[in-house]
């Protein structure tokens, strides 16, 4: 496995870690990861030596591993970190992408000369971008970059692609809302409401949005709905994959967040589809008096007054 991928599994053994209410110190079982992970242990031993690295889990004095933070902070960590020459080199080239500063197609002969990279630093960068969905390879040894959440073209596509399948994830039968996770979406959400508008950050906003819509899908029930909704989502986290939203906007699209989780906690699934459609025509459009043609007037009432 690359580093890249050893990332990725280090965040798969923290979920797991999170979905058997482990903390700190408590004991990480390799079997126990294997199989949660579908993978076999040697793959886990370099993962949790990765997850070592990072400080957030130890060798034990019995031998194996324990966590040495909380599950939810070191995934959030993870989440953002880069790991790799190769890794911090796409994280570059994602933001010179959605700044208009690439063209459509790169090589590594280009990534060469524009970032003063040595060759395998430059496959390594493709190598994590193509595992991301971010580039295909194209004739000869050109890659291109697919549409982004983020760009101008891909922006309406994003929201009408999400009106089908997140309304659609929380009606799904096997829809169960993880607790867990909804608890941390909450508190972090009203601590963000909860700041003046001075201090409001797009970037806390997109933790939180995505932190928020990642719940939902997990939530489903449904393996291909949740699959495919979290590679979507994980495209929106990368650099140049958010469309940015005015300030007022992401005022009422968090409360939005809260008013779809007290639908879900009081079983109302019909009435939490219904916002969530309202709430994504709401971000597509920016525009309230637009986006809410035609909404179901329940669905519009504060959320004072399902409380």
């Amino acid at each position: 496995m690359s580093p890249s991928k050893y990332l990725k599994l280090a965040q798969k053994i923290l979920d797991v870690a999170m979905d058997l209410d482990l903390h700190q110190g408590d004991r990480l079982v390799e079997k126990t990861l294997a199989d949660s992970c579908s993978v076999s242990r040697t793959p886990i031993r370099s993962a949790l030596r990765l997850l070592e690295k990072e400080g957030m889990a130890r060798k034990a004095a019995e031998g194996g591993f324990v966590l040495e933070c909380e599950p939810e902070k070191g995934h959030s960590i993870l989440i953002q970190h880069a790991v790799g020459a190769g890794v911090d080199l796409a994280g570059a080239i994602l933001r010179d992408r959605g700044a208009r500063r690439l063209d459509g197609a790169i090589n590594v002969t280009d990534l060469i000369r524009r970032y003063s990279v040595s060759r395998s630093a430059a496959q390594r960068a493709l190598e994590a971008l193509l595992a991301q969905g971010v580039i295909q390879k194209a004739e000869g040894q050109s890659w291109v970059f697919t549409r982004m959440p983020g760009d101008r073209s891909g922006r309406i596509e994003s929201y009408e692609f999400r009106l089908i399948l997140e309304p659609q994830a929380i009606l799904s039968d096997g829809f169960k809302l993880d607790t867990k996770r909804a608890d941390l979406v909450r508190s972090q959400t009203e601590a963000l409401l909860a700041q003046s508008e001075n201090s409001f950050n797009s970037q806390d906003f997109q933790d939180a949005d995505l932190a928020f819509h990642k719940l939902i899908a997990r939530s489903s029930g449904n393996q291909y709905l949740a699959s495919v909704l979290m590679a979507h989502h994980g495209l929106r986290h990368l650099p140049g994959g958010s469309f940015g939203m005015i300030d007022f906007r992401m005022r009422q699209a968090l409360d939005e967040h809260l008013r779809i989780l007290d639908f879900i906690e009081q079983d109302h699934f019909d009435l939490a589809a219904d916002q969530m459609r309202l709430h994504l025509r709401l971000s597509m459009h920016q525009r309230p008096s637009v986006a809410n043609r035609g909404a179901p007037a329940l669905v519009q009432a504060t959320r004072g007054s399902i409380r």
